[in-house]
């Protein structure tokens, strides 16, 4: 095989990566760009499940006093409760949950006395067996929901439409100083576009337990976390992928809905993170491990193959096109997508952090995958 014949080949899989790509911004994602206005407020209070709120903590002491206060001040007008799973704690949050619950009722805590499994799930399958309610709302001890009325809004779901027994709701990072946590925020926003267009499209594969809600009844049907207790991640992600279907999954978009977490500007805090969520990956079913490995590839194809182009000067008018195609198509949807989930000040940054993707597909996932030394600890 000559040089002119492998560069008409690398000129093909050019071609094939960037066609992949447009038909999963426009066939998929497209469809989060343009989805409706969130209808849950439809729901009269009368409506409204109760609902309990379950919360994991272990050494939250800090964070508990500013959160826990934005929970308990929801505007819910349905019976509900928040139930905090103190997971072995050897700080002070026995003590900051003690001071709590004496001065609201609503408040009820957990305690296990010992460590014993790998993450969280042991704690969540505890707070959700205590429960009181059928319908569990989920977020994270670090985490601050935008507004009063999150609570009623992913409720809102389960309401208006029966069959929902799962919704999923947006958690974007807090900003901070740092060219770092921009690009953080931005790939959360990535992953947010993600799952909620592919649940949008009928084919939920996860969600975020910072921000999600599901029917006891479901998590039940799905045997719980049995099917990964071995795991420390995946409470949130693989229990959706085992259970959504295309029609018991509904999206929540309405800004006060969203959950924000602590900024991250630490490149080995945020590493872990990934490192654990990665390994969760691995169990997905082998659909949608088809679906993603093809997504992150042509993605990684469509930026190795147009230097490579590029530098050999062959078929440039061509590659120029579908390069500028494809541009100006994740410009357009990004900049609707970005606006919805108010990250719109990171759209000029988007040509770089898109680029930089094809790089953390290429490198950081495939090494992550490799070394799982920090996937064993959640805190």
């Amino acid at each position: 095989m000559n040089s002119g014949e492998l560069l008409r080949i690398i000129f093909y899989l050019y071609l094939g990566a960037t066609l992949v790509q447009l038909a999963v911004w426009w066939g998929v994602f497209a469809r989060l760009a343009f989805a409706a206005e969130n209808k849950s407020g439809v729901a009269g209070p009368d409506k409204l499940p109760p609902a309990s709120v379950v919360i994991c903590a272990r050494n939250e002491a800090d964070n508990l006093k500013r959160n826990v206060p934005a929970i308990l001040a929801q505007a819910y007008p349905a019976p509900w409760e928040l139930v905090v799973v103190d997971d072995a704690s050897d700080d002070d949050t026995p003590t900051v949950l003690q001071a709590f619950a004496e001065q609201n009722a609503r408040l009820r805590v957990i305690r296990i006395d010992e460590k014993v499994w790998p993450g969280k799930k042991h704690a969540l399958a505890r707070g959700v067996d205590a429960a009181r309610y059928d319908h569990i709302f989920l977020t994270d001890a670090d985490c601050r929901p935008a507004s009063g009325n999150w609570l009623t809004h992913l409720a809102g779901h389960f309401s208006v439409r029966p069959d929902v027994e799962i919704v999923l709701g947006y958690a974007p990072m807090q900003p901070v100083p740092g060219a770092f946590n921009r690009w953080v925020r931005f790939e959360t926003a990535y992953t947010a576009v993600q799952y909620l267009s592919f649940a949008l499209a009928g084919m939920p594969y996860m969600g975020v337990g910072r921000n999600m809600a599901w029917k006891r009844s479901l998590y039940k049907r799905a045997g719980g976390f049995a099917a990964h207790m071995d795991m420390p991640s995946g409470d949130d992600d693989l229990l959706v992928n085992a259970a959504a279907g295309r029609g018991n999954v509904a999206v929540c978009l309405h800004p006060e809905s969203f959950v924000y977490s602590p900024g991250k500007s630490d490149w080995r805090d945020w590493s872990r993170q990934k490192h654990r969520h990665l390994s969760a990956g691995k169990r997905y079913r082998p659909g949608h491990q088809m679906v993603l490995t093809m997504l992150s590839l042509s993605h990684i194809l469509h930026y190795f193959l147009l230097l490579v182009l590029l530098i050999a000067g062959f078929g440039m008018v061509t590659v120029a096109l579908c390069c500028l195609l494809r541009s100006f198509s994740l410009l357009f949807l990004y900049g609707k997508i970005l606006t919805r989930l108010r990250e719109f000040h990171l759209l000029s940054q988007v040509p770089i952090y898109d680029a930089l993707l094809a790089v953390h597909y290429g490198a950081f996932v495939p090494i992550s995958l490799i070394n799982n030394q920090h996937a064993h600890t959640w805190k």
